[in-house]
């Protein structure tokens, strides 16, 4: 019996390719639910396209998406929201955070013990969504214009009270997906989806 990837790596990254699409269109509309951390659903979608897409052309994508949904929600609210200022463009810096994170930390279930590529995924997913959340969060503080007055002691508070929801936003997505992975891997083909053809930014 053929794997997987050997009797349709194609169809596999477009099954990836969709699932994500879905991710990002089912699930950003609640970027204006929030607006001091990233959307749930987001920023594990940049991670496990640098994973598992890992090509530029899927980051741009993606990107390219969130800002399309983002403006069509405003339209349809009336309004552009705060979350959309003058520090919005530096979103695409934390989502390029998450995509090269995973780009890096993706794992290889042949060559090294499990354990390893689990503990290698986390600390990449760990370090990639501190990073997002600091570009993301202080940027809003720092350039949006609404925060004129903030002091650092007020800033430290309102990180303490957003960082961990946020950094932990990611996490099922990211389990789910390492969890279908190891199964596809162990169980259905000895490449898995981390052996994906599509191997270049």
């Amino acid at each position: 019996m053929k794997s997987v990837n050997q009797k349709s790596p194609i169809s596999l990254l477009a099954a990836v390719f969709a699932i994500l699409s879905f991710l990002m269109l089912a699930t950003r509309t609640h970027h204006f639910a929030s607006l001091n951390h990233l959307p749930s659903a987001s920023i594990a979608i940049f991670f496990l396209a640098g994973m598992y897409l890992r090509n530029m052309k899927a980051f741009w994508f993606f990107y390219t998406l969130t800002l399309v949904i983002d403006l069509a929600s405003s339209y349809f609210r009336g309004q552009f929201g705060d979350c959309i200022t003058t520090s919005y463009p530096a979103l695409v810096l934390s989502y390029a955070a998450m995509f090269t994170a995973g780009y890096y930390t993706r794992p290889n279930w042949q060559q090294s013990a499990w354990q390893n590529n689990i503990i290698k995924v986390a600390l990449g997913l760990f370090v990639a969504s501190s990073i997002a959340f600091f570009i993301s969060n202080g940027s809003y503080y720092a350039l949006s214009g609404k925060f004129p007055e903030l002091s650092w002691a007020e800033y430290a508070t309102r990180v303490d009270k957003y960082y961990f929801r946020s950094i932990s936003n990611p996490v099922f997505y990211v389990i789910s997906a390492i969890v279908i992975d190891f199964t596809i891997s162990r169980f259905l083909t000895d490449k898995g989806l981390a052996k994906s053809p599509q191997d270049k930014v």
